[in-house]
């Protein structure tokens, strides 16, 4: 029988197939132990003390057989335990990940309160004048009025060669701005008149020459301004059959004054809404937020069976991102009202209609500084069941 070494066969694996062929598998059950210790050990021995030598290394083959087995084992239970040291890691991220999201919905919610508070509070503290309804009956008409609100910037003042600016001109601009409304409301018999305040109602304090030039501080901005507008609303209440007032907030009035750190969803702005909400209530033909949010930045309105669509404009200062608004809209948009550039503009960019409105403000200190020149204006633009039909530029 041929007791050679065969080849690709290892040492250990050749000492395996001897010793378990003799002792264990009986293959080579015929072949003599000295034969068989001269093929193992190298050297022939006495019959008996072969045998001796091949139980030996049987027990030997055991022993490592055995250890092996439990190496396979320990290999296994440690492959399992950090299969479950990898999936605790994964549940606590996911913990981890939930609380932050938790705390940061928790200190949202809990900042709006406390404005909201606050703003209560100066109103229950101040002492408003009395907003009465009075129904107001009108003829159907062909077209509703585009009342542009944008950039009111109150609380800022403002003296320079070029320009007077304070909350009681700002009052004055309103009132005067008012008569011209009513007149052409009038001139077209126009059915109803939707006010847009596309952001910036306050001067805020994102830069220090506009923080060093505010009369109040941003809380009293926000009661002076959401008062002004709701005498304003309620004025415009007694001449239109409807009035809707729709906003979205402005790069001015977030708590943050870095825009890189500031969320879109804390603005100041957003307490008019709810201001006027509240002051207005009783004003059957009054509506407060007739548009759906699309989110904090961006707003969609029908006006005649047309979509508007409303920024403030510190994210959409190129032609193209007209085109990425209307993607973003998801269905076909007529037109895009916006503001923050302080000056009227109409346009068209790809077949969608552009109405940039002015300011209230007009050139401040931070103009100056950066030789931005502009006039305080706002736009009125007259809307049939095809669009804009004229528009009007009024100076303030």
């Amino acid at each position: 029988m041929d007791l050679s070494q065969r080849p690709n066969e290892s040492n250990l694996d050749y000492h395996k197939r001897l010793v378990y062929g003799k002792l264990t598998d009986k293959t080579l059950a015929d072949v003599d132990y000295s034969e068989l210790a001269e093929a193992l050990y190298g050297q022939a021995y006495a019959s008996d003390v072969a045998r001796r030598m091949v139980y030996g290394s049987k027990r030997t083959l055991d022993a490592l057989a055995l250890d092996a087995e439990t190496d396979i084992e320990s290999a296994d239970i440690l492959t399992e335990l950090d299969t479950k040291k990898v999936e605790l890691q994964k549940e606590r991220q996911k913990f981890f990940d939930q609380r932050n999201a938790f705390n940061k919905a928790v200190r949202e919610r809990a900042r709006q309160e406390e404005l909201n508070e606050i703003l209560l509070r100066a109103v229950r503290e101040g002492d408003l004048p009395e907003l009465r309804y009075e129904p107001r009956e009108t003829a159907p008409s062909d077209n509703d009025l585009l009342v542009s609100l944008n950039d009111l910037h109150y609380g800022a003042v403002v003296e320079n060669y070029w320009n007077t600016y304070s909350p009681e001109r700002c009052r004055e601009m309103m009132c005067a701005y008012l008569d011209r409304i009513v007149e052409i409301g009038r001139l077209h018999k126009s059915q109803r008149c939707i006010v847009w305040e596309n952001g910036d109602a306050i001067s805020g304090n994102i830069h220090q020459s506009i923080a060093v030039t505010n009369k109040e501080n941003v809380i009293e901005q926000i009661k002076g301004v959401s008062e002004l507008i709701a005498e304003f609303l309620a004025e415009l209440s007694r001449h239109f059959e409807a009035v809707v007032f729709v906003s979205v907030a402005g790069n001015h009035s977030r708590l943050n004054p870095n825009k890189e750190m500031a969320l879109v969803s804390e603005r100041l702005d957003d307490l008019v809404e709810w201001y006027l909400k509240a002051r207005l209530q009783a004003f059957e033909n009054v509506t407060i937020g007739g548009a759906r949010k699309i989110d904090n930045t961006m707003y969609l309105m029908d006006v005649r069976g047309r979509t508007y669509c409303g920024v403030h404009g510190d994210f959409d200062d190129t032609p193209g991102k007209v085109q990425t608004l209307q993607t973003m809209a998801g269905k076909p948009v007529y037109a895009v009202l916006s503001g923050h550039r302080h000056h009227n503009e109409l346009g068209e960019v790809q077949g969608v209609k552009t109405v940039m409105a002015g300011s209230f403000l007009g050139m401040d200190d931070y103009c100056v500084q950066k030789r931005i020149v502009g006039r305080a204006e706002q736009i009125v633009c007259v809307c049939t069941e095809d669009g804009i039909l004229c528009s009007y530029d009024i100076p303030l």
